[in-house]
């Protein structure tokens, strides 16, 4: 009886130091990861993964892109959480109950040779070689669902230094949106408006290998639906104007 106490209790103190140094190394050990294969510093303040329940959060992560490239800035995260259904990840679909996703700022930067610093992390990470390169033909992207989506992002920064003159361009966009039985990249970038709409688009298809001509028709149809609205709102207040006495 002595015995199985004891070894109750030495396998808890086990299992309660392994806790322990799984929330301690676990952000280290991933910072470490993620710049020995991209390159790209890597500041997390809190990182916990469940790999029981499937749960995920970060909060104060803070990506650079690595010496040499023109602008430092990359990915400034407040928080990332993820409710994940564990068995989705062994399938063709990944499945998450819901997702929170809260952007300070985001960084796209295009340097000389014209990379995106977004799509060179992810080659880097996933080890492809086409770093850099837009997919031919596109991609099969790997279908998810996500029931709840809140997004939060506040400012979007593209840098384009491939051209003979570097051109940076900032949108305040100020994104607060709750989105429901999210399956596509449309309905992710579907809160974009105006020329950031473009600019999301075009690093969405290039990073998730999404056949062009598809997520350009979408942004198409969602660009021609805003201006609709905004040619009605145009001519209710023309209309409200010549009522005028």
């Amino acid at each position: 009886m002595k015995k199985r106490v004891k070894r109750a209790f030495v396998i808890g103190v086990l299992l309660a130091l392994g806790s322990v140094l799984w929330v301690v190394l676990l952000p280290t050990l991933v910072a470490a990861t993620i710049r020995s294969r991209t390159g790209f510093a890597v500041q997390v303040d809190q990182l916990s993964v469940n790999p029981f329940t499937g749960d995920a959060r970060i909060s104060g992560l803070v990506l650079k892109n690595p010496a040499g490239w023109p602008e430092a800035a990359f990915v400034d995260l407040r928080k990332f959480s993820a409710e994940v259904e564990l068995l989705s990840l062994l399938g063709s679909k990944y499945i998450a109950d819901e997702m929170v996703v809260d952007l300070a700022q985001l960084t796209l930067v295009r340097n000389k040779e014209g990379v995106l610093n977004a799509l060179a992390f992810k080659d880097g990470l996933t080890g492809e070689a086409s770093a850099g390169q837009a997919p031919a033909g596109g991609g099969k992207a790997r279908q998810f669902l996500i029931r709840h989506l809140v997004l939060r992002f506040d400012k979007l920064v593209y840098a384009d230094f491939s051209g003979r003159r570097p051109a940076v361009k900032e949108y305040s966009l100020g994104l607060a949106r709750d989105l429901t039985d999210v399956d596509s990249l449309t309905k992710v970038i579907s809160p974009f408006t105006g020329a950031a709409l473009g600019v999301m688009s075009d690093a969405f298809g290039r990073l998730f290998k999404v056949q062009p001509d598809l997520l350009q028709e979408s942004v198409n149809t969602l660009q021609g639906a805003g201006n609709k609205t905004g040619e009605t709102l145009k001519s209710i207040f023309q209309s409200l104007e010549k009522r005028k006495p």
